[in-house]
């Protein structure tokens, strides 16, 4: 029985959104996200084409390659798609980028608030010689 893109994707989300030991997602540049599962890089990105822009999940190990593309739109305005799995794949897609998306951004933003107490700390040491020898 083969695994659908949807039931993979689906996976991805939910190991993204669990709060214990998530899968960590990382920037790249270019503002793509990558991250590794057993074995699996991972990486998120925005595929443009002529007339298209979607999302495209790529997964590879050494030289073997696949992609799960966002499903297009079968009407010209619109988000009208030819099935309901189609849609779902779509809805799915949408979702892990958002939640990886969050998932890095709470982190940069960790990172800043650390960046702040170091400095602040730093700067204690600077101006007040003996403030952490309390």
């Amino acid at each position: 029985m083969a695994v659908s893109d949807l039931y993979v994707a689906q996976f991805l989300l939910d190991a993204t959104q669990t709060p214990q030991a998530p899968l960590e997602w990382l920037v790249e540049e270019g503002g793509s996200f990558s991250a590794h599962i057993n074995g699996v890089r991972l990486s998120l990105f925005h595929s443009r084409t002529m007339g298209w822009s979607g999302l495209c999940l790529s997964f590879s190990r050494g030289d073997e390659v696949a992609y799960i593309e966002e499903p297009r739109p079968v009407a010209l305005f619109g988000r009208k798609f030819r099935n309901d799995d189609d849609q779902r794949l779509a809805a799915a897609l949408k979702d892990l980028y958002q939640s990886v998306s969050s998932q890095c951004h709470a982190r940069r933003l960790r990172a800043w608030d650390l960046r702040d107490s170091i400095r602040e700390s730093l700067y204690r040491r600077i101006l007040f010689r003996d403030a952490d020898q309390s």
